[in-house]
């Protein structure tokens, strides 16, 4: 009796287990980076900035959420804002349009962001239209770049510099 009672509840637990259901968890994982405009840019002159390779992290992101690279189904680009942040009375005026772009070995480069034209009135932060594309491969590779292809539509006397926050999202099952 005990040894069918005990079998009994392992048929049980077993299951249950099989028929649990995995679940989907969103995260975000988020970026920062910066970048100068020197004052020697001329006006309607396209130039690219590139940030040195990124590390991802994607691996302790996913571990610090219960879930691994297998596991994710996608990850998007949430979030794409820039803010100068000097000199301290600038603004965005200078632009005509912005472009973030994802590079990483292998793949090719994916516009994550973009913002044409760049209002006027920008200020001193503007948020870019992000592209809902599935950036998976570019942010399970250990490293990726980010280039900023701009147009300027005016002259500056002073370097400009400024930070990029961006916000990926990740879907992924989670761990068992």
């Amino acid at each position: 009796m005990r040894k069918t009672a005990f079998s009994l509840l392992i048929a049980l637990f077993t299951l249950s287990a099989c028929t649990r259901d995995k679940g989907e968890i969103s995260f975000r994982m988020k970026y920062e980076a910066n970048y100068v405009v020197e004052s020697s840019v001329g006006i309607n002159v396209p130039f690219t900035l590139q940030t040195p390779p990124m590390q991802s992290n994607s691996e302790q992101a996913f571990r610090n959420n219960n879930t691994n690279a297998s596991l994710v189904s996608s990850i998007t680009m949430d979030y794409a804002q820039f803010a100068i942040t000097a000199p301290a009375n600038s603004d965005f005026s200078f632009l005509e349009s912005v472009k973030l772009v994802i590079k990483a070995d292998g793949l090719e480069d994916k516009t994550l962001a973009e913002l044409d034209p760049v209002p006027a009135n920008a200020g001193n932060t503007i948020v870019l239209n992000t592209n809902k594309a599935n950036f998976k491969d570019y942010l399970l590779k250990d490293e990726f770049s980010l280039s900023l292809e701009t147009v300027t539509d005016e002259f500056r006397s002073e370097d400009q510099e400024f930070r990029f926050n961006g916000e990926f999202l990740v879907k992924a099952d989670v761990l068992n």
